[in-house]
């Protein structure tokens, strides 16, 4: 039996080692940028804003809403949403919380438009003011939240 001796080229081997590791490095970054590409962000912002409120029979704007000075109430607020080209957003989710009242949630219309009302607010004896907070949140918009959107207050 003959054996035959097979000379390795020793710096080829090690040349081939980091050539190969650069190009599984390579490989490895384009996947991780094509993961970071395909998630979902919200790429437009939008804006909300308090149109007009009511209790019971008095009415009020710019989000200021007089309450009667005993007792439990209803909070009728309409709330305006738009994105930053100022097109109305429908579908959008509004929120209202605050007063220790239930919270309230409507999506908004084709106007952008929602119309909520708030049973059971009020405030306690000491207290002359309060906020509700809002938060409203549609698919492809960043959320947005205002935590003085309404303001109750004893007039």
């Amino acid at each position: 039996m003959k054996r035959t001796l097979f000379k390795g080229n020793e710096e080829g081997q090690v040349l081939g080692l980091p050539m190969y590791l650069i190009i599984v490095m390579i490989v490895a970054v384009a996947v991780i940028a094509a993961v970071i590409f395909m998630m979902p962000q919200g790429t437009r912002t939008m804006n909300a804003q308090v149109a007009a409120g009511s209790v019971q029979t008095g009415d009020a704007s710019n989000g200021e809403i007089d309450i009667p000075s005993t007792g439990t109430f209803s909070v009728t607020v309409q709330v305006t949403t738009n994105d930053d080209r100022h097109d109305p957003i429908q579908g959008a989710i509004v929120r209202l919380v605050g007063g220790h009242a239930i919270d309230e949630s409507d999506p908004t219309g084709a106007d952008g438009i929602a119309t909520l009302t708030v049973v059971g607010a009020k405030l306690d004896p000491n207290v002359n003011e309060a906020y509700m907070k809002m938060t409203v949140k549609a698919s492809g918009y960043e959320d947005f939240e205002d935590d003085q959107a309404v303001l109750l207050y004893r007039g």
